[in-house]
Formats: C-alpha cells, structure tokens, sequence
C-alpha cells in the first residue's frame, strides 16, 4: 500500500485484492474506486446487499457511519481521511458511492501517478488534487438532492458483460465496434452512453484493463515483459511500456521491482 500524508489529509492507494472490512472511521473519508468491483455492502445499517460499482466511482463516507464492504477480488482503490480534523466537519452526514464526475476522476488518477512515480516526494502535488477531490465531495453534498447518475444506460450488469468480452479477447486486437456489438447497441451511441457512464471513453477504458490485467502478471510470475506485453493485447513491450507511462507515471519494470503493497482495512 502507497501512503502518505499530504497536508490536511492522509491518502492512501490500496490495490486490487480481496478484501472484507466493518468499521464506523472516527473522520470523514472519500475514494475514488479505479477499477469495476463487486460484493456485499452495507451503510449505516445492518442490511448487507450485493453491489456491483462502476470503475472510477466517487465516494463519501462521513464520521461514524457504520460500514461493511467485503469483496473477492476488489479493485485498486484511492482512500483519502482527514489527517487534520474538522476539514470536513461541516459536510452533510450523508454517505454516497458510485458518482461520476470528471474532476474527481482526473484529480484521482494524477494522485495515482504521483504516489506511484514520486512517493513521499510528491506530498505537495498530492495535496493539490486532494483537495480538488475534496471540493467535489463537497459541491455533491451541497446539492439538494441525489447527485445524478449519468450513462444510467450503461448499468453495471451491462459493463460486467463489457468486461466479460474484453477478458475474453484481451490477447487480441479489439475494435470499440464490436463492445458495442455485443450489447446490441450502435457505435456511435456506445461511445456516448459509456463515457457518460464511466467518465472514459471506451477505448481509453480498455487500455486500463490491459494495463491493470499486466500489472496483475507482473506482480504474480516472472514472465518477460515482452510476454506479458502479448497476453494482454498491447502491440510490443515498447507499446505496453508507453501506456504504463502515460497512465502510471512509471514503465512496468519498476513496478515489478517495487515493493509488492498488502491491503489493509
């Protein structure tokens, strides 16, 4: 786990494994789930449900609110508390998940890169997106009613069946074509629904599932990068290699070589 504290808050990257957690936090704490994750949930009741959250999901949690969330695989997940209380104290005590919203997205994936690339170097850019993810939690809890779920049409059995194909033709070349395909819909009108839905563009999204699916081998074999590179569809180890850059802000050998993060919850 990449943590560190920047400024008012302690952020936190936790990535994609299992996990089961039941805590009410004594602060506020907001995340920013980068991958699509499903299992049991609950908030602020003893009435555990089953979800299914969208990848890029923007979420709040507000103090003592009682939470349970347990998944089997979960999904790489930004978590930011309070490190200096009252930053948040004059928010609605009201819990929300699964929003979309475009700052939020963009601020989340520069932390990402940050605490990736930079580590404890990069406190102060940190601590600027941070609080551009906090003034988005508080314009959400400012408004009156529910924060609107664009995309609606995009539902997430709807973008599990997307993930389904794209697991299932990942060493190949695919064309947003046919993901449209599969859910029966035209092109142009995929393209538009999805990124409503998810915040990305399709084929911006299935260049994070190749790259999450190669830093999943690159943390469990000792496969060459070059193979790696293939079994998840990126064109050469170089190509791969540019992606991860792009996205990451570090190629994939240095990654295999840092530190493998556990999960804490």
């Amino acid at each position: 786990m990449e943590s560190l504290i920047a400024g008012d808050w302690q952020v936190e990257l936790l990535p994609a494994k299992g996990y089961e957690a039941a805590y009410a936090p004594a602060r506020a704490v907001l995340g920013v789930a980068f991958d699509a994750q499903s299992g049991m949930h609950a908030f602020g009741s003893d009435r555990i449900k089953p979800f299914r959250a969208k990848p890029n999901g923007l979420g709040f949690v507000p103090p003592g609110c009682d939470v349970y969330s347990a998944s089997p695989v979960g999904g790489e997940y930004l978590r930011i508390v309070e490190a200096t209380p009252g930053r948040l104290a004059q928010l609605p005590a009201r819990q929300f998940s699964d929003v979309i919203d475009a700052d939020a997205i963009a601020a989340a994936h520069a932390i990402r890169r940050h605490l990736l690339a930079d580590g404890y170097a990069a406190s102060e850019l940190v601590e600027v997106q941070a609080e551009i993810l906090v003034e988005r939690v508080r314009a959400i809890l400012s408004m009156d009613q529910t924060f609107p779920r664009n995309g609606a049409w995009i539902t997430p059995n709807r973008l599990k069946r997307i993930d389904e194909y794209i697991d299932c033709y990942m060493e190949q070349k695919i064309r947003v074509g046919e993901i449209a395909a599969v859910l029966g819909l035209s092109e142009g009108f995929f393209i538009r629904a999805f990124k409503a839905a998810v915040g990305v563009n399709p084929h911006s999204y299935l260049i994070d599932r190749r790259i999450a699916k190669a830093r999943h081998m690159l943390g469990t074999s000792r496969e060459a990068l070059a193979d790696i590179a293939a079994a998840v569809g990126f064109s050469s180890h170089a190509h791969m290699s540019a992606c991860f850059r792009e996205r990451l802000g570090v190629p994939p050998g240095k990654l295999r070589r840092m530190r493998s993060p556990q999960r804490e919850v």
